[in-house]
């Protein structure tokens, strides 16, 4: 599902945006306390380049990582990253059927 398949209102669609920017911030810092690399990717990376701004119909942010970053990531984001985001994978969300990773914003749908 994306942003166009749903009906959501100017406000809802900057408040969705704001919950992206905080986890992309919140990574961020993890990763730069870490020195862990990253990068925006695909339809974030799209944006950024492009327009300087999200794609209107994207509803994610797309990062990559090396994967040795990654295997770190996954061992310290749990305990460092406030507690409002969920790192969700299919080992900590056995009904998760994905094999990316997400940061999952516990108050948001």
């Amino acid at each position: 599902m994306n942003i166009t398949s749903l009906t959501l209102s100017d406000s809802d669609v900057k408040e969705l945006r704001k919950v992206q920017v905080r986890l992309l911030n919140e990574l961020d810092a993890l990763c730069s306390k870490h020195n862990l690399i990253y990068w925006i990717d695909f339809g974030t990376l799209l944006g950024a380049v492009r327009s300087k701004n999200f794609i209107p119909w994207d509803d994610d942010i797309d990062i990559s990582m090396p994967m040795a970053d990654y295997k770190k990531f996954l061992e310290i984001a749990p305990q460092e990253l406030p507690r409002d985001i969920f790192v969700q994978t299919m080992e900590s969300d056995p009904g998760y059927g994905q094999a990316m990773t997400k940061l999952r914003d516990c108050y948001s749908a």
